[in-house]
């Protein structure tokens, strides 16, 4: 019997008693046996969520080496440990949503450490590297080294890869390392591919608490680093669920705090976004390099109450493209919205779709 259950069990049985013991005092009894009915219906409704819906959520189960996420002082979040890691994916009921392995290495961004995914690391592959940048769609969420975009690219062009992305990351992570590792830099030759989600930009304006990171001020046609962006606040869902306590009520709340939060981005955000990929674009062409970005417009259907900051994105994309910069939508590829080509459950794209864009993008 879980923790939470046991707590249900006693503090209904308290109520019960309380209300009992005060039957002949009639105001201060109405108002226990109210609260000991608000109470009972709570937990009811708590227990169900947590069994049948909650938790039958998919969840992780890291085995092999032991790793973690853990804070990082610039980018905001990393993976901690180096090596080969095991990642497995299950159902709640054991079912094997996906097994992968990942190799970390160690590697330096100006004056800290950023640990990162391996790329296509052969000695002898000619030419300069490409540098792939992005979310857990750049690194490769779900399938194993010799599976992602990275380095099934890395083998069909024979020219060694580097994986810079981050499971969590939106684009303000990917221009802080843009930055302070290539925009000064001899980059003769290099190709920069960052592989954009239209959810980059909530994670870059604050919206979740799971993805912390850098702050930048655009001024005009600069943007100027304002160090970490300011922790997003779930006080009111903390109070109203107690804590934590009734979880339906603080995941109901925090749900309805993102929604509204996503309607109330500022339009800045995505001129905020657009510079950043201009920079890049800019930064790119100014040493040597080319930039291009692999936009995954996964536009959702007519009823998706996301689907206006999507088709916000899709827009300024386009007129960037007219400007220049070299945008490649991914449903110009494949059919993005084909459940072929995601691992089940997860979401994340598969190994299938990867080798695929891949080709694309090494065809003549």
């Amino acid at each position: 019997m879980s923790k939470h259950m046991i707590f249900f069990i006693i503090a209904n049985l308290l109520l019960i008693g309380l209300a009992y013991v005060t039957r002949r005092r009639r105001r201060i009894n109405n108002v226990i046996l109210l609260c000991t009915t608000i109470f009972l219906v709570l937990s009811i409704v708590e227990t169900a969520y947590r069994n049948f819906f909650k938790d039958r959520k998919p969840y992780f189960q890291k085995t092999g080496d032991a790793w973690s996420f853990g804070p990082h002082p610039v980018l905001g979040v990393q993976i901690d440990t180096t090596g080969v890691l095991s990642d497995t994916e299950l159902t709640p009921s054991g079912t094997l949503i996906y097994q992968a392995r990942y190799t970390i290495i160690a590697d330096s961004i100006g004056s800290y450490r950023f640990n990162h995914r391996i790329g296509f690391l052969n000695p002898s592959a000619p030419g300069p590297a490409i540098v792939f940048l992005g979310c857990s769609f750049t690194f490769g969420q779900g399938v194993n080294d010799t599976e992602t975009l990275p380095y099934r690219v890395g083998v069909l062009r024979n020219v060694p890869t580097v994986n810079l992305g981050g499971i969590g990351y939106g684009i303000h992570q990917v221009y802080k390392i843009f930055l302070d590792k290539y925009a000064a830099a001899n980059n003769t030759g290099k190709l920069f591919i960052y592989t954009l989600i239209p959810d980059h930009i909530l994670r870059a304006s604050g919206l979740y608490a799971w993805s912390p990171g850098p702050s930048f001020n655009r001024t005009g046609d600069s943007l100027v680093y304002e160090g970490s962006l300011p922790r997003v606040s779930y006080s009111t869902a903390s109070y109203a669920s107690l804590f934590g306590t009734f979880s339906f009520i603080q995941d109901m709340i925090i749900n309805i705090q993102n929604k509204q939060r996503a309607k109330g981005i500022s339009p800045d955000e995505y001129e905020k976004a657009c510079l950043m990929i201009r920079k890049m674009d800019e930064y790119s062409r100014r040493t040597g390099g080319h930039f291009l970005v692999l936009f995954w417009d996964n536009i959702s259907d007519e009823d998706d109450p996301n689907r206006y900051y999507r088709q916000t994105l899709s827009d300024k994309l386009d007129g960037l493209r007219k400007d220049g910069i070299n945008i490649i939508k991914v449903s110009d590829i494949l059919n993005t919205k084909d459940p072929r080509y995601y691992i089940p459950i997860d979401g994340h794209p598969n190994a299938k779709v990867y080798d695929s864009v891949a080709r694309y993008l090494v065809r003549p």
